[in-house]
């Protein structure tokens, strides 16, 4: 589910379940686990296979009616990106194919993204009736530029990977063969800076509201599966 390979003082992880990538409560556990053991990495790429990124929150799970099962896989979704974003090393996305919904998200969290031209990309929740985690409105507000981020998160707005590049989702939009190894290449060099200087900034610029959502999880994560349909209270 999570390949790690660690090459010239990066440390790849690599996405693949053999389909679309979905984000599990494993996976988040996994993810979390690799970068607590990065070890001696300097730099952190999270990738998926070729084709795929990740098309978001298993849908075997969120359309189970089961409350607390989806309360477990949104409790550990939130904090295993709010670990990814405030991870010290430079983090770059090699987002190899489609990334919508969990599977954006998971790029936001990293500090640079590098996406195949043929994926699509978008918070897409609006659209299947799902409102927004604070996790996901967080990163979004961080990172989409000010004039389209409302418009984006409340039509939940599907883009390629062009026009999410535009909004700011995405960096770089390259031939899907390329992807990987740019990512790399761009995770060397922001390697090269003063490690300590780049996790304390990243602190500064990130901690207060990481710990917010972190502090509100719980709770958030209530309120939104009262507002889920099909999900009992």
């Amino acid at each position: 589910m999570l390949q790690r390979s660690l090459d010239d003082g990066v440390l790849t992880l690599t996405l693949d379940d053999g389909r679309r990538n979905a984000i599990t409560p494993e996976l988040c556990t996994a993810l979390t686990a690799a970068l607590d053991d990065a070890g001696d990495a300097q730099a952190v790429v999270l990738a998926g296979r070729p084709g795929a990124f990740s098309a978001g929150l298993d849908l075997g799970i969120m359309q189970t009616g089961d409350r607390v099962a989806i309360e477990e896989l949104l409790r550990a979704v939130g904090a295993a990106l709010m670990r990814l974003w405030i991870e010290p090393r430079p983090t770059v996305a090699a987002a190899t194919g489609h990334a919508l919904a969990g599977g954006t998200l998971l790029a936001l969290a990293c500090d640079h993204v590098v996406a195949a031209e043929d994926g699509a990309w978008g918070l897409i929740e609006t659209t299947v009736g799902l409102e927004l985690p604070e996790f996901a409105i967080t990163l979004a507000r961080h990172r989409l530029r000010t004039e389209r981020f409302e418009q984006l998160l409340l039509t939940g707005a599907r883009l390629t990977a062009p026009a999410a590049q535009e909004v700011g989702y995405v960096d770089e939009v390259l031939p899907p063969d390329a992807v990987v190894d740019r990512a790399r290449e761009h995770a060397r060099q922001l390697a090269q800076l003063p490690g300590h200087a780049y996790g304390g900034s990243k602190a500064r610029l990130r901690g207060a509201d990481a710990k917010a959502v972190l502090d509100g999880l719980a709770e958030d994560v209530t309120a939104l599966i009262d507002a889920f349909p099909g999900v009992p209270g």
